[in-house]
């Protein structure tokens, strides 16, 4: 494998944070700040009475009860919230609560990381459909052990969690661990200095045959790559759909954790603003903002099509196929 390139100048986390604030203006500027009713306490347990519904944007924040002050530890439906602590049993008394509206989407909000991670995960997964060269990687394994089991139905299988020889579990090769699933394989003997050769998908499962010096089909079922195992040691390089990890602040500071897919920041912005607004009284903008977000990973991936679309392609003549096939390496 080539040397891994170093890091292209990604946007920050900052960028995306404060693209979701911009987003979310005009839906932060029709809330209502100020939450006041009556309600009934019992315990932790608060039940609305009449006056303004709960909001999932109280939780964490102070209540003031009868004018002593709480802390809203959840908020589990409109008429029904919990606190911290004990706010014993009243019935038909005041309450208020402010939300400040300066503070959504804050990055000191603990809510923030989770809910741009799942949008996140989100991007990747649109991506990915659309066949985006960030979602896949590429790996050498080499002196994969030689078949144990001579018998035509015995297969091997490589997982992210050991190697199955034919006969007994070892504890390498494995599968990198951002491996999805295999897109294209190619094998050759190992310690020969020689070009690989492709092995094809077994569609229908792998059917039983002798062992050889070579695999030549592969399947992909229970997260693992099966292959009949061959009579020598054999390299396989493998490409393979890959995630990247979850975001994970960099030395506590936003502006220095990046983003490592290049000017996704829009779309991974309107992804999380419909994530945060879909559990906030916000159904009716999610759907906008999904298309923006979809929208913005069209113009991420066009470049990329663009460049598929230049490469040339010619229809191999019938006769060339089949066993002729095997030969094409790389």
């Amino acid at each position: 494998m080539p040397p891994v390139p170093v890091n292209a100048p990604y946007d920050s986390l900052a960028v995306v944070t404060q693209l979701v604030r911009t987003i979310l203006a005009d839906f932060i500027a029709n809330l209502n700040p100020n939450f006041t009713g009556t309600v009934n306490t019992n315990g932790t347990a608060v039940t609305l009475v009449s006056g303004s519904g709960f909001s999932p944007l109280m939780t964490g924040l102070p209540i003031t009860i009868n004018g002593v002050q709480y802390t809203v530890l959840s908020v589990n439906t409109p008429a029904a919230l919990s606190l911290f602590s004990d706010a014993g049993i009243q019935n038909g008394v005041g309450y208020a609560c402010y939300v400040g509206t300066g503070d959504i989407f804050a990055d000191s909000q603990n809510y923030v990381l989770p809910t741009i991670n799942l949008a996140w995960r989100k991007l990747q997964k649109k991506l990915a459909d659309k066949g985006h060269p960030r979602l896949k990687n590429e790996v050498d394994l080499f002196s994969i052990p030689v078949v144990t089991n001579l018998d035509p139905v015995s297969q091997q299988f490589i997982s992210w969690t050991q190697f199955f020889d034919g006969t007994a579990f070892q504890n390498a090769p494995i599968l990198p661990q951002d491996f999805i699933s295999p897109l294209r394989l190619w094998e050759r003997p190992s310690g020969m200095t020689v070009k690989f050769l492709p092995m094809h998908p077994a569609g229908d499962g792998l059917w039983s045959r002798n062992k050889s010096s070579w695999n030549r089909f592969f399947d992909w079922r229970d997260d693992a790559i099966y292959f009949p195992g061959a009579l020598v040691l054999t390299d396989l390089r493998i490409m393979y759909s890959a995630f990247l990890p979850d975001l994970v602040v960099v030395g506590g500071a936003f502006g220095s954790t990046p983003v490592p897919i290049m000017r996704s920041a829009d779309a991974l912005a309107y992804y999380a603003a419909g994530i945060f607004v879909a559990p906030r009284g916000g159904e009716n903008a999610v759907a906008g903002f999904e298309a923006k977000g979809d929208a913005a990973v069209d113009q991420i991936t066009n470049s990329w099509a663009k460049l598929q679309q230049r490469a040339s392609y010619h229809r191999r003549p019938w006769g060339e196929r089949g066993r002729s096939r095997f030969m094409r390496g790389i």
